[in-house]
C-alpha cells in the first residue's frame, strides 16, 4: 500500500511538473488528453480520488509517456524551418498587388507548393484581412456571406439579400482585403456573390486554389459568372520546384545529404503533393536513419517511399 501511495505521489508530481512546463495546456485539456473528466483529475492530483486509482494513473501515465516520446522525436528529428521559396515569392507579389490596387486576383497552382502557408503568413501580417477557407461545405453564395460576416464578428441573420446589403454597408470604402483559400471549391453562385461584393465595395479580392478553379472562371462560364472573368487577374504559379528550394528546406539543423538523396527529394517535390509530400518523406527517412544510428542515405529515403503511399 505504501509503495502504491508512493507511485501515485510520483505521478502527481510528474503531472504538476508537466503542467508547469506547458502553460498552454490547462488541467481540463490534460484531462481530455487522458480520457478522464476534469473532476477526476482534480481529485487525483489532490490525492482524494475514491474510484479505481490505478486506472486513472495508467491513463495519465500513458499521456506523459506519449508526450515524452514526442519530445524525443522533436529533439532528434526536427521539422524544417519555413523557407521562402520561389513560388511563395511569386504568390506574395500577387497578394500585395491586389491589396495595393484594390484588384481581383486569382492565384492557382498545384497542391503542396506552399499556397496555404503563404496566404496564412500574409494574413498574419495584414490583420485587417477577412480570410476564410472554402470547402465542400463552404461553397455557395450564402456560405460565402456567412464566412465574411463571421470574420467581421457579425451574425448572419436574415435572407441572402439582407446579408449582402449588410456586408456592403460595412465594407464600403474600407479597403479591407477579402481572401479565400481552397477557392476551387466555390460554386458559381459563390463566385458571383464575391463579384457583386467587390463591385460594390472595391475591397481587394484574392482567390487562391488549385488549377480546377479556372474551370469556373473560363470563357465558357463567362455568362454565368457575370463580369468576374473580365475583372480577375490570373496568376498561374510555377509548377516546377527549384533544386535550390529543396536544398534550403532539407539542409537545415546540421543535415547533410549527398547528390543521390537530393535528386530523389527533388523528384518527389516535382510530383503530386510537391513540398508537402517531400517534407513528410524526408522526416520519415530521417527517423528511419536515426533508428539505425546512421546518417540519412538514399536507402532510408527509398525505404520511406515504400511506406508513404503518395509517392
Amino acid at each position: 500500500m505504501e509503495n502504491q501511495e508512493l507511485d501515485i505521489s510520483i505521478i502527481i508530481e510528474k503531472v504538476n511538473a508537466y503542467l508547469d512546463m506547458h502553460k498552454e495546456i490547462s488541467q481540463e485539456k490534460f484531462a481530455k488528453m487522458a480520457g478522464i473528466s476534469g473532476g477526476s483529475l482534480s481529485s487525483f492530483l489532490a490525492n482524494k480520488y475514491h474510484g479505481r486509482v490505478e486506472n486513472v494513473a495508467k491513463k495519465i501515465m500513458a499521456v506523459l509517456g506519449i508526450e515524452e516520446t514526442r519530445k524525443e522525436a522533436v529533439f532528434s528529428v526536427k521539422e524544417p524551418e519555413r523557407v521562402v521559396t520561389a513560388v511563395m515569392k511569386e504568390m506574395w507579389f500577387g497578394l500585395q498587388y491586389a491589396n495595393d490596387r484594390n484588384d481581383v486576383i486569382v492565384i492557382y497552382g498545384a497542391p503542396g507548393i506552399g499556397k496555404t502557408v503563404t496566404i496564412n503568413k500574409w494574413v498574419a501580417e495584414n490583420p485587417n484581412s477577412l480570410f476564410f477557407t472554402a470547402s465542400p461545405n463552404i461553397r455557395s453564395g450564402r456560405d460565402v456571406m456567412e464566412e465574411i460576416l463571421e470574420a467581421l464578428n457579425k451574425k448572419a441573420e436574415g435572407r441572402n439579400k439582407s446579408l449582402e446589403k449588410n456586408i456592403i454597408a460595412i465594407l464600403k470604402n474600407t479597403n479591407r482585403p477579402i481572401l479565400i483559400d481552397e477557392a476551387h471549391f466555390l460554386r458559381l453562385d459563390g463566385l458571383e456573390t464575391l463579384r457583386r461584393i467587390y463591385d460594390a465595395t472595391k475591397c481587394p479580392l484574392v482567390l487562391v486554389g488549385n488549377p480546377a478553379i479556372m474551370e469556373s472562371i473560363t470563357e465558357r462560364n463567362k455568362t454565368i459568372t457575370g463580369q468576374f472573368f473580365s475583372r480577375a487577374v490570373r496568376i498561374a504559379l510555377d509548377m516546377k520546384v527549384k533544386m535550390e528550394d529543396v536544398k534550403a528546406i532539407v539542409l537545415q539543423n546540421g543535415v547533410e545529404l549527398d547528390e543521390d538523396c537530393l535528386n530523389e527529394l527533388y523528384k518527389v517535390a516535382n510530383s503530386i503533393g510537391a513540398f508537402r509530400i517531400m517534407v513528410k518523406l524526408f522526416l520519415f527517412a530521417w527517423t528511419i536513419a536515426n533508428q539505425c544510428k546512421e546518417a540519412i542515405a538514399i536507402e532510408h529515403i527509398r525505404s520511406a517511399k515504400k511506406v508513404i503511399i503518395s509517392v
